[in-house]
């Protein structure tokens, strides 16, 4: 089996920790049951850029990424 591993910064892990900790605490206050998020790497010819979904998008900027 093959893994996708996407390498971010310290800086872009708590970014995306602090974004994704609110919106949860935004749905338990809420009293919302929505709970998914989606995490997307955008891959082109001028660089590849990770983004994370829940109620809105927070874009963390250039990553790496590899398959092995």
């Amino acid at each position: 089996m093959k893994k996708i591993i996407i390498e971010i910064s310290d800086s872009q892990h708590e970014e995306m920790k602090f974004y994704l900790e609110n919106c949860f605490s935004s749905s338990v206050q809420e009293e919302c049951c929505f709970a998914d998020y989606t995490i997307k790497l955008n891959v082109s010819l001028l660089g590849n850029e990770l983004s994370v979904e829940m109620y809105g998008v927070k874009e963390l900027g250039d990553v790496n990424w590899k398959v092995e």
